[in-house]
């Protein structure tokens, strides 16, 4: 991808869109603007694809992380789970005389939003990114499995990756006996009240959006940290993370449904952190009084932090997947993100025909792919919106860069020219993803026919790195290892929805629904 052309060209579609409210020959096939409609033709081209499982991905690069359970009807029961540093709100502490703890809680907020039922006198919350709506097994354990800034394989020149298959080395490292126990825990929409000391020493009552709220055991923390004061393992924030290496927060089946939520990490307003409330003496007035205090422990506030994820494919979709070839591509395609599975695209697989097409100079005015649900195999609610990207470089389409449909705070119907939320026609569910302008960089400028990958994204906005101004400086990527085949990285944010679903491949029966570039063209020759 030229960065200078892309630059150049959504200029340009600033300045066709500008005209196109004055000059009646415009007019629109598929959402994109092009002129003299009666020359315009259509010629489906055979694609190859074909799915790739995804083995292990990287987790330590997200702003956010997943817990929970989902039992998906195609592939599956899997848990993720979260491993932690802590970090020491105020490095060598002073807790004062005699501080004894009579608390402590830990609070990662969730992400929701105010109901329509909501009064003046009654705030009521809906949660937003929950996946399923029933119970799951959690637990907190304390872990020596020590999070490294960086790679001592490559003398801690790189940031060291943590990876979603790794939840087993971290539990052959749990000490003692876990910190909490839930045998059925639910994220709760319901808010919560605080009581804060101000500035003028009085309690404040802070009314809070819903969290994940766990008391944690005091004898365990006074020990760990108010006995603790003074001491090197308090001294700084690197002594107190080789000390207190890591927790475990484990989300494991009970034999409901379960569900899944996103926590709400990145929350600069409400961080996450567990809560230390402890009284100590204190002089006023020449009288000793207990004076009531916090503490603050952050939870994966500038520090390492991860997602695993445990679950295994239902054999007969793992052997679907295995079956499938790049020489001869696929009947249905096989999407399910997290540790799940992908799809690889590849146009124009018969060079001859590519050479025969360039050799036209067809002028391209929309290029997409149709991906149809295979509704035999799936039933219930699809995954909203699909991404393609160019996997041999690992980056973003030229297509999505130049999206004017750009939303910053509206990612459900943002960038909708490049790819459309799931819609239905007389043949069934389908999602369209228009490649205009990486078809035609292919056809008539020469550009390298790469592979591209297509995977579920909750938030297409998130793909990719903007500036101020919004324009894409960079696609957002996580490793991949232990995957066979051309996959060396995917959107991380694939990685934060447990949402899968089936589309018919290029191989499928049914033709109206099977997959093929479809090109609307104009020659002038």
């Amino acid at each position: 991808m030229k960065l200078n052309r892309l630059f150049q060209m959504t200029a340009l579609l600033a300045v066709v869109f500008a005209f196109t409210g004055c000059d009646e020959e415009f007019t629109e096939v598929g959402g994109e603007i092009i002129t003299n409609p009666s020359n315009v033709e259509l010629r489906e081209v055979e694609v190859k694809a074909y799915s790739q499982k995804i083995n292990s991905v990287q987790t330590n690069n997200l702003p956010n992380n997943v817990l929970g359970v989902t039992n998906n009807p195609v592939y599956g029961q899997g848990a993720a789970s979260i491993v932690s540093q802590l970090t020491l709100s105020t490095e060598d502490p002073d807790f004062g005389d005699n501080p004894v703890l009579d608390s402590v809680v830990l609070t990662i907020p969730y992400f929701s939003r105010q109901s329509e039922a909501s009064t003046a006198q009654e705030i009521v919350y809906e949660l937003d990114s929950i996946y399923g709506s029933e119970s799951f097994k959690l637990s907190i354990y304390e872990t020596s499995y020590f999070l490294n800034d960086y790679d001592p394989e490559v003398g801690f020149e790189q940031r060291q990756k943590y990876y979603s298959d790794q939840q087993e080395q971290v539990e052959q490292n749990i000490v003692g006996e876990p910190l909490f126990v839930e045998d059925e825990f639910k994220p709760s929409p319901l808010p919560f009240t605080t009581y804060e000391i101000n500035a003028e020493g009085e309690n404040d009552t802070i009314a809070n959006a819903p969290a994940l709220r766990i008391k944690l055991p005091v004898d365990y923390f006074q020990e760990k940290i108010l006995d603790k004061a003074g001491s090197s393992e308090l001294l700084n924030n690197g002594n107190f993370r080789n000390y207190i290496r890591s927790l475990l927060i484990k989300a494991e089946p009970n034999g409901s449904g379960g569900s899944q939520v996103l926590l709400n990490f990145a929350d600069q307003n409400s961080p996450s952190r567990i809560s230390l409330y402890y009284k100590r003496d204190l002089e006023v007035d020449g009288e000793t009084e207990r004076v009531r205090t916090r503490f603050n422990l952050g939870v994966g506030s500038g520090s390492n932090r991860f997602n695993t994820f445990t679950g295994e494919f239902p054999e007969g979709v793992s052997q679907a997947i295995a079956g499938q070839t790049a020489e001869m591509g696929a009947e249905n395609l096989y999407l399910k993100a997290q540790e799940g599975s992908m799809a690889v695209i590849e146009l124009f697989p018969d060079e001859d025909e590519l050479e025969a097409i360039r050799a036209e100079e067809l002028l391209v005015n929309e290029a997409n792919l149709t991906f149809y649900v295979n509704d035999d195999l799936v039933s219930g609610d699809e995954p909203r919106r699909l991404y393609l990207y160019d996997l041999n470089n690992n980056r973003f389409l030229f297509d999505y860069g130049v999206d004017i449909s750009y939303r910053g705070g509206n990612p459900d119907n943002s960038l909708i020219n490049f790819s459309q939320p799931v819609a239905e026609d007389e043949n069934g569910r389908f999602y369209t993803l228009r490649i205009t302008n990486h078809v035609s960089g292919i056809i008539n400028e020469g550009d390298d026919n790469v592979k591209l990958g297509l995977v579920i994204v909750p938030n297409i906005n998130a793909v990719a790195a903007r500036d101020q101004q919004g324009n894409v400086v960079g696609s957002v990527m996580s490793s991949v290892r232990n995957t066979p085949g051309p996959v060396e990285q995917i959107p991380s944010v694939n990685s934060l929805t447990p949402t899968g679903t089936i589309l018919y491949g290029n191989m499928a029966d049914d033709v109206d629904k099977r997959l093929k570039l479809k090109i609307y063209y104009t020659n002038y020759n």
